[in-house]
């Protein structure tokens, strides 16, 4: 009487096996998958980041014994410059809308919250304010000639914008409210970058 499997079945198993494991990779497409979790996470750290700058607005508006800095010391609002959580000026693929007020791009990997990170903003004079960090895009690089940053724009009347260039939800990006139907835009004034 024989016992346990032959060197041939084993093979055909393993044969089967790496046959259906191929399909099922095919199937899931497992970077669409990773793209749109990229994309969550873009779309959850600018809405978290502009809850952040509300709070911190408030609380500085209405408390008298806070100061309100607005944007931090040495940058200005009204220069038609804009903050971008990258190195690069300009970032490719990041074309301003027609009737953008921003003429130029300044960029910083900073995630700190004093004033000095990609958000010019000291948002840690607000006790009010839970972010540990600033957050960064999560492949923050230019891919396939792409630049997926963060990017913070601010007005002289305490307005601003937030965007993220998106990898697949287009829809996102063109009903956002926003003037650029080629990022995602949140914050007060989307009209701003």
């Amino acid at each position: 009487m024989r016992k346990g499997f032959t060197l041939i079945e084993l093979l055909i198993v393993l044969a089967l096996i790496s046959i259906l494991a191929g399909i099922l990779i095919v199937v899931i497409k497992p970077q669409e998958i990773f793209a749109r979790a990229r994309d969550s996470q873009r779309t959850g750290d600018l809405n978290n980041v502009a809850r952040a700058l509300d709070t911190y607005l408030a609380d500085m508006t209405t408390n008298p014994n806070l100061s309100l800095v607005w944007p931090a010391s040495g940058f200005s609002c009204n220069t038609q410059t804009s903050f971008s959580a990258s190195m690069t000026s300009n970032p490719p693929g990041w074309a301003t809308a027609t009737g953008s007020q921003v003429t130029s791009v300044t960029g910083t990997t900073s995630r700190a919250l004093d004033g000095t990170g990609w958000v010019r903003v000291p948002l840690a004079n607000s006790t009010l304010v839970n972010l540990p960090s600033l957050p960064l895009d999560p492949l923050n690089s230019v891919v396939g000639g792409v630049g997926y940053f963060y990017n913070f724009t601010c007005g002289s009347d305490l307005t601003y914008e937030l965007d993220a260039k998106l990898e697949r939800n287009t829809y996102a990006m063109q009903n956002d409210g926003g003037n650029n139907p080629n990022l995602y835009e949140v914050g007060t004034n989307k009209g701003l970058y």
